[in-house]
């Protein structure tokens, strides 16, 4: 619902990055952005080479962002969106076994295999561009619409967050911060997921036993034929092989 869909959208958009031949995504050792110290570092750093990343991509709140051009992802309100009226509590999936006997007759037979409980819930994701530079900006507002619309909608959507074709992009603003503008612009994502849980209980079932009832049906139903009974066996053979045979021998 939330930690799962941010933490795909934030490794997405680090590898997506890190192939960049100019906003050059870096991590280090621990797997954040290499920010070190730029002292004596060439201006170049991190274009052809890792010394630095040329852009931090992280979530809101770990700590705050000093270093820009930044990507910064934000969870929005969530709300469940039940399947069905039942929110599917009482969906049994069944599964058909094949019988075959000695003399190549089969004959199928369905049995309960799980329990399945599904939902979905709906929600929406921030992504937030702050950069020095109004080209810096727009630049990676592009980046990511194009990349979220089109690029790897599909692996999203395997993965099992689907971005619906609502999503918006902000209007552009500017803030102070210290003696220098950082330049804001937002886009959300509306975005669903569905969950599925699935109980087996094909290990339960035991056995089957089958009720034969004898009658007549024409005068009582619920009186017994006289002079009727019913024998069965299980050979030996099929109770090894854990297929038993019951067979009825009406004398």
């Amino acid at each position: 619902m939330i930690r799962v869909s941010k933490d795909i959208v934030i490794a997405s958009l680090k590898e997506f990055f890190a192939k960049d031949s100019y906003y050059h995504y870096v991590k280090d050792e621990w797997g954040f952005a290499k920010t070190p110290s730029h002292l004596d570092l060439p201006t170049e750093a991190g274009l052809n080479d890792d010394l630095t990343t040329r852009l931090y991509i992280g979530e809101k709140n770990r700590y705050d962002a000093i270093y820009y051009p930044a990507i910064i992802v934000e969870s929005g309100s969530w709300r469940n969106v039940p399947i069905s009226m039942s929110r599917n509590q009482y969906v049994t999936e069944w599964k058909a076994i094949e019988y075959v006997d000695g003399y190549g007759n089969s004959y199928l037979k369905r049995i309960p295999d799980k329990f399945v409980l599904s939902g979905a819930w709906e929600g929406s994701l921030s992504i937030n561009v702050m950069a020095r530079g109004l080209k810096a900006r727009d630049d990676l507002i592009e980046l990511c619409a194009i990349f979220f619309s089109d690029l790897r909608w599909s692996e999203f959507y395997k993965s099992g967050i689907a971005i619906k074709p609502s999503m918006s992009i902000g209007g552009p603003g500017e803030s102070s911060d210290y003696n220098e503008n950082l330049y804001k612009q937002s886009i959300t994502l509306e975005i669903r997921t569905e969950w599925k849980r699935e109980i087996p209980i094909n290990d339960l079932v035991e056995m089957i036993n089958i009720c034969v009832e004898f009658g007549n049906i024409e005068t009582k139903p619920e009186q017994i034929a006289p002079n009727l009974t019913v024998n069965t066996y299980v050979d030996l053979l099929d109770e090894l092989n854990g297929l038993s045979d019951l067979s009825g021998l009406v004398d």
